[in-house]
């Protein structure tokens, strides 16, 4: 393994020379989203924070836009010329490893992330070799809004007994989603972590994905549960069409957002369990999450390491949630006042330590999307039925385990 250890402020070879008392000069190019970047946004507060909790440094900020879904290709490009401190989505940490575009967390500032987070959230930043590799900032994740009109909060725990008095949508043609109940009845992707490369995705007949199958296709038959294409669950859960459907927290907010329609009607909790094969099963959404990675080819690896820490810091995660409303990872802020009292914000953290498997970020999940997400499509049309459902789930299992995809 060639990767420096960048990652450990109290390493002495990484500690700033003492220039006879002068600050040290550093220049930190920063990659992060357009708007934590705007005048007096988020980034340029917790830079001025840093700076000035930060005597013994001269530093020169050099920020560039740059999506957490984009980090994996920017960064990757020519990782010699990226950002020294940047944020991406965890999907992605396969594709930075591999290219030797991102550190491996040690000392302090592994004890950070594992201090500050939940295991399944350690788990979407820990790479195949068992390293970790970034700081968690922010959860991502689904889970289900509904209106309270329609269903009593007893009633949302069960989604068998939701279709009995309301209508409920579901994204049936996308991987993301539909994987759901195969992980509900003992599906797994890449072993129990989501690291072993090996084990490969057992959504089949050992692993109960007969059972799952036939009720997805019973479900989506049942003219109660709807298939939430081209935004029908949004659309639908605001004009009374739909009472609840799955999504994540970009749909609450804002003026075109579920918050504004809806007001007090308006709920989000954690997955609901359903019946499979005669047993109440938990339905399971994908955990994800944004993290800050330090790149190991950055001139300044002290300074950019304790950057990245503090800007996944339990008080910066708070900032940034009051700024922007971006529901913070760090476990400790599910028990602030402030957070407490966000419905959106406990949906998400609930689902994230309760209702939820790590998404695996190994190469080989590329080949998961597309088999997932047509099974749910087929489902969907009724084209998946009780003459030819096993044979679908086997096909499918060929389609995720082969390395021609």
């Amino acid at each position: 393994d060639t990767t420096p250890n960048t990652t450990d402020p109290a390493n002495k070879d990484n500690t700033p020379a003492d220039n006879n008392g002068e600050p040290t000069k550093v220049t930190l190019k920063v990659w992060g989203p357009s708007e934590d970047q705007a005048e007096g946004g988020w980034l340029i507060k917790m830079e001025e924070a840093f700076a000035e909790a930060h005597p013994e440094l001269d530093i020169t900020w050099e920020n560039s836009v740059c999506s957490e879904g984009d980090a994996g290709g920017l960064v990757t490009a020519d990782p010699s010329a990226a950002g020294d401190v940047y944020m991406f989505a965890n999907d992605q940490l396969g594709t930075l490893v591999t290219a030797g575009a991102i550190a491996r967390l040690g000392g302090d500032a592994l004890k950070q992330v594992e201090t500050d987070n939940s295991q399944t959230l350690v788990n979407t930043v820990t790479h195949t070799d068992g390293n970790v590799y970034g700081f968690p900032v922010t959860n991502n994740t689904w889970f289900m809004y509904y209106n309270k009109d329609v269903f009593t909060e007893e009633d949302v725990k069960d989604l068998d007994v939701m279709l009995t008095k309301g209508v409920v949508a579901f994204q049936w043609g996308t991987g993301w989603y539909s994987g759901t109940f195969f992980f509900a009845n003992g599906g797994e992707c890449f072993g129990p972590n989501g690291t072993d490369a090996a084990a490969g995705i057992q959504f089949g007949a050992d692993n109960g994905g007969y059972e799952a199958a036939e009720k997805m296709y019973k479900l989506a038959a049942n003219p109660n549960f709807k298939d939430d294409a081209s935004g029908l669950g949004n659309a639908g859960l605001k004009d009374g069409s739909v009472h609840a459907y799955f999504s994540g927290s970009w749909d609450y907010g804002g003026e075109k957002g579920l918050k504004a329609a809806l007001g007090d009607k308006l709920g989000a909790v954690q997955l609901p369990v359903v019946e499979i094969g005669g047993v109440k099963k938990q339905m399971m959404s994908f955990a994800g999450s944004k993290a800050v990675g330090v790149n190991p080819h950055t001139a300044n690896p002290a300074a950019a390491t304790q950057f990245a820490a503090f800007l996944a810091s339990v008080e910066s995660q708070k900032s940034r949630y009051e700024m922007r409303g971006v529901i913070p990872a760090a476990t400790s802020l599910a028990e602030d006042e402030d957070i407490k009292s966000n419905m959106i914000a406990v949906a998400e953290i609930n689902t994230m330590a309760n209702t939820s498997v790590a998404q695996s970020s190994i190469p080989e999940m590329g080949n998961y999307w597309n088999p997932i997400g047509n099974f749910g499509g087929l489902c969907a049309s009724g084209a998946i039925n009780a003459d030819n459902y096993k044979e679908q789930v086997d096909q499918m299992m060929e389609a995720l385990n082969s390395t021609g995809l």
